[in-house]
């Protein structure tokens, strides 16, 4: 069953050193997808699917263009929690 929206993010040293060589207007997409997810986890826009094989587990989402964020999400303490791992090209 898919969790309706994300009650909190927590974030990979390995994604805020991505997130921070990103250009400005990539940055924003990253955060408006993040918002996205948070409001409404099934939002269209975010094309949300889940990753097979070594990625088994993991939550692709768009941020417009070729420009993905991958994370885990889970229940914590009734809450559904997004541990946000990376964001990059599609590639």
């Amino acid at each position: 069953m898919t969790p309706e929206c994300i009650d909190r993010f927590e974030f990979t040293k390995k994604f805020e050193k991505a997130f921070l060589k990103l250009t400005s207007g990539e940055q924003r997409r990253v955060r408006d997808a993040l918002q996205s997810a948070a409001d409404d986890l099934r939002n269209p826009s975010l094309n949300r699917h889940e990753l097979k094989g070594a990625r088994s587990g993991t939550v692709s989402l768009s941020a417009g263009g070729d420009l993905r964020v991958l994370c885990r999400i889970y229940i914590e303490d009734g809450q559904t929690v997004a541990l946000v791992e990376v964001v990059g090209t599609h590639s």
